[in-house]
């Protein structure tokens, strides 16, 4: 089991600097508003680079014969690396999906509190022992904080996920719009990869190999997402960069709204399709802003709710009027982008599919 954990340690070193080198040398698109990307481009590289340098400190300390002292100090640095790598892949997943939240000074207190707790530890368990009260009460202490740190990172990216899920709910018509996904996959399994750090500590050394083999997939699987973002970014900018402000309706232009609205409703020009907010807020001559909290308080739907319910509508009216037109077709000239999302979404809206609907109603 040792050569294994040994081959497949220094298999994560190689790959580990393929990533680093990867994440440095490929171009990304120049843009103003990918600053942040680039910043933390910088931080996931070097973070990278850092995992990989401390990979291969792990392997050398257990290459020795396996004694208390190694056991311990493996235990500390498991510690090391994933306190410290918890914050940078999830400040890094963050900061795709709200462009704002990157601050160097809470990067800066992530690093440094579990370096404090590592030297602290390493120095009560060359004073003392293993066994004495001061390094267990130290060696606990860095259990209970690592625990935190992976704990609140993740309750921190779900809360921003949730408001990038409005804010692009609030931007686009079309659900496919969504090319973040991916990063609660990523974000899950970066939590994964600290729970398995976790229980390592308590488990057999046979363990770390499927650790080891664990962070081989996710690793190269991350990097190349990362780079990925940065292509797909054009499409999703508005929402990435976008700060969510609660701006109230005034009572007085809210008729005046309505009316306009009321009137581009009538012209079905919601019908035309991959819609985003940005594109009816500059037909109807006015903020986007304001048309957002204009839809959510007096519509009291979110952007892609009102078009889609406007397009089940219509949808349901050329069913009836037009029955030997295919289902598909009715579906692309309401407006949505392919049949499955059509299905999808008037199943939701009115509780069946458009052939059973159709079927049941022209009975």
């Amino acid at each position: 089991m040792a050569e294994i954990y040994y081959l497949l340690t220094w298999g994560t070193f190689w790959l580990m600097l393929l990533c680093f080198v990867f994440l440095l040398t490929v171009s990304v698109p120049r843009r103003d508003d990918l600053r942040s990307y680039k910043r933390v481009r910088l931080l996931l590289a070097w973070g990278v680079f850092f995992l990989m340098t401390l990979v291969n400190l792990t392997e050398l300390s257990m290459s020795d014969s396996g004694t208390n002292d190694d056991i311990w100090y493996t235990r500390l640095m498991t510690l090391w690396i994933g306190a410290c790598v918890a914050p940078v892949f999830s400040i890094v997943n963050i900061t795709l999906i709200n462009s704002h939240f990157f601050s160097w000074r809470n990067l800066v207190r992530d690093l440094v509190i579990p370096l404090v707790l590592v030297v602290g530890n390493v120095f009560l368990f060359e004073i003392f022992s293993a066994k004495s009260l001061a390094f267990l009460f130290a060696y606990v202490v860095f259990i209970v904080y690592y625990v935190l740190v992976v704990v609140a990172y993740t309750v921190i990216f779900l809360r921003n996920y949730r408001q990038y899920s409005i804010r692009l709910n609030n931007y686009f018509s079309e659900p496919g719009s969504n090319l973040l996904k991916w990063t609660v996959t990523t974000q899950f399994l970066a939590t994964s990869s600290g729970i398995m750090a976790f229980v390592s500590l308590f488990m057999p050394h046979g363990w770390l190999c499927v650790f080891a083999l664990f962070l081989n997939i996710l690793y190269p699987y991350y990097a190349i997402r990362f780079i990925n973002y940065a292509f797909q970014f054009p499409v999703i900018a508005p929402v990435v960069e976008e700060v969510m402000e609660e701006e109230p309706v005034v009572r007085d232009s809210v008729f005046m709204l309505e009316d306009i609205v009321g009137e581009w409703e009538k012209e079905k020009r919601y019908l035309q399709p991959e819609l985003n907010i940005e594109m009816v807020a500059h037909e109807l001559s006015t903020n986007r802003t304001y048309l957002s909290s204009y839809i959510n308080t007096c519509k009291n739907k979110n952007f892609k709710e009102w078009i889609s319910d406007l397009r089940i509508a219509e949808a349901q009216r050329l069913l009836l009027s037009e029955p030997k037109t295919p289902i598909n077709e009715i579906g692309e000239r309401v407006g949505f982008s392919d049949k499955g999302n059509f299905s999808t979404r008037f199943s939701k809206s009115v509780g069946m599919s458009p052939s059973l609907w159709r079927k049941t109603h022209l009975k």
